[in-house]
């Protein structure tokens, strides 16, 4: 970002005062942005990106992440800033619970024995898009725990055990 300590001005032109090391005054940013947009690329972000090489087959997003001022996420395709990243992996680790939460609670009313496509649909009919790779590492944990048993050496099937 530009040094604003030589000035106590806002940079879109406003003349409205700043704190110290301050460019705009509170969103003014998005007005100078759009000024900007308006003067040098017909107002279109579009424009602008192709101005600099990017596009559908070549994304900022991935340059963004190639320099290291972006992340991406570990579990899945998302990519942001830090802070992004930070909200959308609470966001993963709420969801990933509430499901954990659903099909414990299921297996434990419904008793009986319970494989990943048992797990899965039971998930989808509770409104969750499960994978089962998700719902066997589930299955483990809930023998872990002690409430279901695998009955089969070779394949993911789990007994709920009685407590």
């Amino acid at each position: 970002m530009t040094d604003n300590a030589s000035t106590d001005r806002c940079y879109c032109g406003c003349r409205t005062v700043t704190g110290y090391g301050r460019a705009f005054a509170p969103g003014h940013d998005k007005v100078a942005e759009a000024a900007y947009l308006a003067v040098h690329h017909n107002g279109s972000v579009a424009e602008l990106l192709r101005s600099k090489g990017y596009g559908p087959d070549k994304p900022v997003i991935d340059a963004a992440v190639k320099a290291g001022a972006w992340e991406k996420c570990d579990h899945c395709d998302y990519k942001g800033a830090p802070g992004s990243i930070r909200n959308h992996m609470a966001k993963v680790r709420k969801a990933e619970n509430s499901q954990r939460e659903a099909l414990e609670r299921s297996v434990r009313a419904l008793g009986g024995t319970w494989d990943p496509s048992r797990g899965m649909q039971t998930l989808r009919d509770a409104g969750y898009s499960p994978s089962e790779k998700y719902v066997r590492a589930v299955y483990r944990r809930l023998a872990e725990d002690g409430l279901l048993e695998k009955v089969d050496d070779n394949r993911a099937i789990y007994f709920v055990t009685e407590k």
